[in-house]
């Protein structure tokens, strides 16, 4: 046998014995579904090698494998109440109906509402109206993109302030604007999409 096949059998026979082989128990039979539930541990090793004379980072990903013992079977004349119950599947996250318009008039060329997120899901809505760094008074009006109509409104805040206001919105997109005088012509107007649930 020659020295590398020494090795790695050694290497292998290791790796059996410690338990790092998925679905492998010491002994080298595989372990049954019922014994073990296998969890699989990712490992990062970084090596600085001098090569051609220049330093090179070497990283390689392996994966270190343990078996997870079940548990076991409950014993003759426990109650089935003592035991814990079924773990309770995470819930779907909830779709989002709630959205901050930030106010920002640093000057008049740089007036504008920045959005803490782009969509929202049709229903009833929360908006906020972010004026807490803002220098002068802000209002924030929403009406369906394309309309004249002068639209639902969230309030007027005052530098420092904020005003929220809860909206019953179809699907479609909105403009979220600024009614006070100039405001929208400024650039303080901004783009909602409102999608279906």
């Amino acid at each position: 046998m020659s020295r590398t096949a020494a090795a790695v059998g050694l290497a292998l026979a290791l790796i059996v014995t410690a338990g790092l082989a998925p679905g492998i128990d010491p002994v080298g039979h595989r372990a049954a579904a019922a014994d073990c539930a296998w969890q699989r541990h990712p490992q990062r090793t970084v090596k600085h090698v001098k090569r051609h004379g220049h330093m090179r980072r070497i990283v390689r990903k392996t994966n270190r494998w343990t078996c997870d013992p079940l548990a076991e079977p409950p014993a003759a004349g426990i109650p089935p109440a003592s035991l814990p119950g079924p773990v309770p599947t995470p819930e779907a996250e909830p779709p989002p109906r709630a959205v901050s318009a930030k106010a920002d008039d640093d000057t008049p060329e740089a007036f504008s509402f920045t959005l803490s997120r782009h969509y929202v899901v049709a229903g009833e809505v929360t908006i906020e109206l972010n004026n807490r760094e803002g220098q002068d008074a802000h209002n924030l009006k929403v009406r369906p993109e394309g309309s004249e109509e002068s639209g639902l409104e969230v309030g007027e805040a005052e530098p420092g302030e904020s005003r929220v206001g809860h909206l019953e919105l179809a699907p479609g997109t909105y403009q979220l604007y600024c009614s006070l005088p100039q405001h929208e012509e400024w650039g303080m107007s901004v783009d909602l999409e409102v999608q279906a649930g």
